[in-house]
């Protein structure tokens, strides 16, 4: 297996390297364009001379004063245009965008008027008019001024948005790319690292339809640019420390009281020349975060302690407590986070290389609440991420671009209480679990470990070019290589049941044997390994009267798996047909085809319509889970098989669009959208042979999406700016979760399933956001930002419906917050110091993220009157009350961070 699959590799690379010569990948630069004339006559000035400066591109004004700069990295620029007989022109702060044309035209003055060189500062136009369809791009500037400290919290601040949810469809179908490359985990479609905010040079979030050129995604796409060194010395240090305080020590036990012992965070960042080598400069970032957590369980229980002891059998309400715990606080949501970015870039007149590193380094731990009172029982969790890329880039003319780029992501994660899987301190599964409802348990530890491994290789090979003024073509192909494991398993007691020589219970820890479990993943040479390949084009014309991408892009997987040829059969019983029959899995592509058009209406508005096809394989962990097709022999439904041959998930996207000026620096941006979606992943219920119950992944989910987002922009000026976005959307499907048919079979008495759509779980009608920053960047600023969401759904008990399910029937409370970030500038010794106080939560709001069926509501639970005593160390209001159910307190931080 492993000698066909690195034939496979090297075949691959080098078919794509041979044949894909004019190809490209998602976009990472943007492209300047413009017309020089003559101030007083109007006329084009034919040559003139258009630098970038700081930068290897330019162009010559043609015959008609046109010029075209492709393939610039985004950021802020200064531009200078001279030509024979004119004064030598400069522009200050233009500002390129990933993926659009910033337009520049210059009037150049003769030399006959002495003023020597004319000095004049970009204007940025409030609306784009080659936008096709819906995106954000925030740059490293904005970022600094948010209040926020990861590139999650400013996704979620983007319109159609809701807690990494793309206009209302699954967490998963997003695809994120630094630098134009992947980064997603192949295992579960998630984000596998977090990028410093200190390393992000300009970041692009599409909500609504994307061009071609991004696949293996069907709601978003998050497309981050990071920073280069420069040709001189330049670095900053961030320092600050805090602690979360509130008044709701009824929820939040221990952290009433203000001190800077909570969370600390320490960053910094260092570039320039390598003094190696000519045009050779680089850039670090690194960062330390610890958290101490906000979410404490009070010591009562040690984990070696059980339940209470009844010393009279007959008399049920005689018992006495086994607890030897100090009663200290303990967190339960700790986290520690290391990371480093390191890249290296090496600039030429006609080339480019640049490598770079990433290393995300976590520690973290997840509150249960059935433990709150045995703290130390919660297992821990670790990740360690690295990413290698290789670019290669060529510029042959400066209308055409070739690149070459190469990755290696690596995602490893594994959890467990202890690390030694026989360590003696682990007890009986059983040690401790409560007698009563409404109980915490009274001693025992989590038991179950897992280890996760996933490997992806990508090779990109691209070119795109400037054929014409109006058409800029891409054509791009991609290859993935990828390598999963996964295993987990939980501890048992080998001698259940049996009683030593005094009639006490005897527990040998044990182990549930590799491949027993229903969510392991692996194959003969102990890991899966499935491949893609996509090919796409994309032609981005403009005219004069309107701005259109058209793309078109296909998209091959093959699981190289194979599965039973009978599935009622997975426990090969020679009785039945298909025993020890496998087969091979079926390979999978698909066309998606891309369409956007913006039609500008005039230099203060732009309608735009776009229209696509968007196409997902569903995550691997659904695919390979349980290879081995192992299923439990009872008569209950306890087990989950994957499906290698899952067709592609399906989503068909609409879009119209109005960007409009309304005054000076205030601009309207508003858009209506449907999505129609098909081939989700779910589950069937299906039987074996001998009457054994268990579930597997099929495509049979669907949903609709449609929703309305409204933009007000005020750009910086009179010392404010102020966004706001408010969306309204109805996110419906008959599934909100691929397991849902496999739970409601569980239940006792088993639900039926939706036959229609309702609410999605994360279903939010109307969100708001405000975004405010008022001062003077140089000397003072206040950040602030404010959401608003109506309360998402949830399913009401049948008891308070009068034995009528209806999911997701009920709301709950609505949630607000506001975040606010001050600054204040200094100048000392040549250095530019900033202080800053960081206040996350600033109001201390309540937001009831989690409520109990009964009421709808995070601290009501109406089913405690059918209760009965408990049986342990709490009340049930205590229990009643879960932290996890909150949105987390207050958090104050202070610090400074210097520039030099």
């Amino acid at each position: 297996m492993a000698r066909i699959y690195n034939l496979t590799y090297c075949l691959s690379a080098f078919i794509l390297f041979s044949i894909f010569t004019i190809t490209t990948y998602a976009g990472t630069t943007g492209k300047l364009v413009g017309k020089v004339t003559d101030k007083e006559s109007g006329e084009p000035v034919v040559g003139a001379n258009v630098i970038v400066e700081g930068t290897n591109f330019g162009a010559a004004a043609d015959i008609d004063g046109y010029y075209y700069i492709n393939s610039i990295p985004p950021g802020v620029y200064n531009v200078t245009v001279s030509s024979v007989g004119y004064q030598k022109t400069r522009i200050t702060n233009v500002v390129i965008r990933i993926d659009l044309t910033t337009r520049l035209d210059v009037e150049l003055t003769s030399t006959a008027v002495s003023i020597g060189e004319v000095v004049i500062e970009a204007k940025q136009p409030l609306i784009t008019k080659d936008l096709t369809s819906s995106s954000a791009i925030v740059t490293a500037e904005q970022i600094k001024a948010m209040p926020v400290e990861n590139i999650n919290q400013v996704i979620n601040l983007q319109a159609g948005v809701v807690n990494g949810h793309f206009r209302g469809g699954r967490a998963n179908e997003v695809a994120y790319l630094i630098d134009g490359i992947p980064v997603n985990d192949a295992f579960n479609n998630s984000l596998s690292l977090d990028v410093e905010n200190n390393s992000i040079r300009q970041m692009e979030a599409i909500s609504g339809t994307f061009n071609a050129e991004y696949g293996q995604a069907m709601s978003g796409i998050v497309n981050i640019v990071t920073k280069d060194g420069t040709q001189k010395f330049e670095g900053t240090i961030s320092v600050y420390g805090g602690n979360y305080f509130s008044n709701h020590s009824d929820i939040f036990p221990n952290i009433d009281k203000f001190n800077l012992g909570g969370p600390r965070d320490f960053q910094f960042t260092f570039g320039g020349p390598t003094k190696l080598i000519n045009n050779l400069t680089f850039f670090l970032t690194g960062r330390y975060y610890k958290d101490n957590g906000y979410i404490f369980g009070k010591r009562v229980y040690n984990t070696w302690d059980n339940r209470p002891y009844f010393p009279n059998p007959s008399d049920p309400n005689f018992y006495i407590n086994r607890n030897t715990g100090d009663g200290a606080y303990v967190s339960m949501n700790p986290a520690e986070r290391k990371s480093f970015n390191g890249k290296l870039t090496y600039n030429l007149p006609n080339w480019k290389f640049s490598y770079s590193f990433f290393w995300d380094d976590n520690w973290n731990k997840y509150y249960n609440h059935a433990y709150r009172l045995t703290p130390d029982a919660i297992k821990n969790h670790y990740r360690v991420n690295t990413i290698n890329a290789l670019q290669i880039a060529y510029y042959p003319s400066h209308n055409t671009f070739a690149t070459l780029k190469l990755s290696a992501n690596l995602n490893k994660y594994w959890g467990y209480l202890y690390p030694d899987p026989y360590d003696p301190r682990y007890v009986d599964p059983n040690q401790g679990s409560p007698l009563s409802n409404y109980t915490f348990y009274s001693g025992g530890n989590e038991t179950d470990r897992y280890n996760r491994y996933t490997l992806t290789y990508i090779a990109q090979f691209a070119i795109e070019s400037q054929l014409s003024k109006e058409h800029k073509v891409k054509f791009g192909a991609d290859v993935k290589l990828n390598k999963l494991f996964y295993h987990w398993m939980d501890i048992r007691n080998l001698t259940e049941g049996q009683l030593d020589n005094q009639g006490n219970p005897i527990f040998t820890l044990g182990y549930s044997d590799p491949g027993t479990k229903y969510n392991d993943i692996y194959s003969g040479d102990g890991f899966r390994k499935p491949y893609e390949l996509a090919v796409y084009v994309q032609d981005k014309m403009e005219y004069d009267i309107m701005i259109i991408n058209a793309g078109l892009r296909f998209d091959y997987f093959n699981p190289n798996a194979d599965l039973p040829v009978d599935i009622r059969n997975p426990l090969n019983n020679p009785n039945f047909p298909g025993a020890y029959e496998r087969k091979k899995a079926g390979i999978e592509y698909q066309v998606s085809p891309r369409l956007g058009v913006s039609f500008p209406i005039s230099d203060k508005g732009a309608i735009h319509f776009s229209y696509g096809h968007f196409f997902q394989i569903p995550s691997f962990e659904n695919l390979y889970s349980n290879s081995s097709y192992i299923i439990d022999q009872t008569t209950s439904l306890s087990s989950v098989v994957g499906n290698p041959e899952l067709k592609a998930q399906k989503t068909i996207k609409y879009e119209l669009g109005l960007q409009q000026v309304l005054f000076n620096d205030v601009s309207i941006d508003a858009t209506v959208y449907y999505s129609d979606i098909r081939n989700l992943l779910g589950m069937e219920i299906l039987q074996t042979y001998e009457g054994f119950l268990f579930g597997r992944f099929i495509n049979r989910d669907y949903g609709n999406v449609k929703g309305l987002i409204i933009t007000l922009d005020k750009r910086f000026s009179n010392f404010f700016s102020a966004k706001i976005d408010y969306t309204y959307q109805i996110a419906e499907g008959n599934a909100s979760d691929p397991f849902e048919v496999y739970y409601n079979n569980t239940a006792d008495p088993p639900v039926e399933s939706n036959k229609k759509t309702v609410p999605l779980n994360w279903d939010q009608t109307h969100t708001l956001n405000l975004s405010l920053t008022i001062g003077n960047p140089t000397d003072w600023t206040i950040g602030l930002i404010f959401n608003y969401g109506s309360g998402a759904p949830y399913t009401v008990e049948p008891r308070y419906t009068l034995g009528l399910r209806f999911e997701n029937n009920g709301r709950k409370p609505a949630v607000y917050n506001l975040d606010l970030k001050a600054n204040k500038h200094f100048n000392i010794l040549g250095y530019e110091f900033n202080t800053f106080i960081l206040v996350y939560n600033l109001l201390d709001i309540k937001n009831e993220y989690g409520v109990y069926g009964s009421s709808g509501r995070a601290g009501i639970d109406l089913n405690t009157k059918f209760a009965g005593p408990v049986i342990g160390l709490n009340t049930i209001e205590e229990y009643v009350i879960n932290p996890s159910f909150y949105s987390a307190p207050r958090r104050i931080a202070i610090g400074f961070n210097v520039g030099f």
